[in-house]
Parts: C-alpha cells; sequence; structure tokens
C-alpha cells in the first residue's frame, strides 16, 4: 500500500484526465489538410473582388428637346398666328440632327421635333390661307 500521507503526483492536465479544451464558442483551430488525394498541392490564389462596370446613361441632345417643345407649341399655338415658332424649332432640330450623326445620340428625338414644326409650320400656313380667304 502506498503511504496516505504522501502528496500525489502534480496531474499535468488539472486532474480531469484529459487537454485543456477551449472554452464554448471559442474558435477551434483546425490542422490544415495535408497536400494529396482530393487536396490542391499549392494553395489557389484568390482574386480581389472587382465590382462591374457602371453602364453610362446616353447623354441627351438640348437641341433635340427644345427642337420637340417648340414643335408641340407651334402645333398648340397655331392658331394665335404663332406656329411660326415652327420656324425656329425646325431650325434646332436639323442642327440636333447634323449633331447625332456625330455623337450618336437624340437621332430620334431630333427626327420627332422636325416633324413636329413641319406640322406647326404647315397648320400656321393653312390658317393664314383660311383667314385670309374668309375675311377678304
Amino acid at each position: 500500500m502506498s503511504n496516505p500521507y504522501q502528496t500525489p503526483p502534480s496531474d499535468p492536465y488539472g486532474g480531469y484526465g484529459g487537454p485543456p479544451q477551449q472554452p464554448y464558442g471559442a474558435p477551434q483551430y483546425q490542422q490544415q489538410p495535408q497536400p494529396g488525394y482530393g487536396y490542391p498541392q499549392q494553395p489557389v490564389p484568390q482574386q480581389p473582388f472587382t465590382a462591374p462596370p457602371l453602364a453610362q446613361t446616353p447623354q441627351r441632345d438640348s437641341y433635340a428637346t427644345a427642337s420637340v417643345v417648340l414643335g408641340f407649341l407651334a402645333i398648340v399655338l397655331s392658331c394665335a398666328y404663332l406656329g411660326f415658332l415652327g420656324l425656329i424649332g425646325l431650325g434646332l432640330g436639323i442642327a440636333a440632327l447634323n449633331r447625332s450623326a456625330a455623337t450618336g445620340t437624340g437621332r430620334g428625338v431630333a427626327v420627332g421635333g422636325i416633324v413636329l414644326n413641319a406640322l406647326g409650320i404647315l397648320i400656321s400656313v393653312a390658317m393664314v390661307v383660311l383667314f385670309t380667304v374668309i375675311y377678304k
């Protein structure tokens, strides 16, 4: 029998019979797998994240927009002899059409402005002829 008054030898594991455990919730570090079957021999480099380029919105042609506005006003105000605003709008529409050939934007709006202004001019001319015939 052993001596009951003898101090027991110190336990390297604190008396619990195993290696000390990480506290609950602490990160568990695992050993990296060895290269071999199923694992790449060299680490795969990761590419940094780059956002895709943003789409650029086309620039609006101010001449074409002004041409459409003046064309609309020329049609609406043609009975008040202000349809001849269409002459200014027609010039702006033609300038916008020439400009769209260089920039590639605003062609449809420029053509719409030319059509509205031409229609406003035609309505104004018809109103002048009509009032001239009626009041002669």
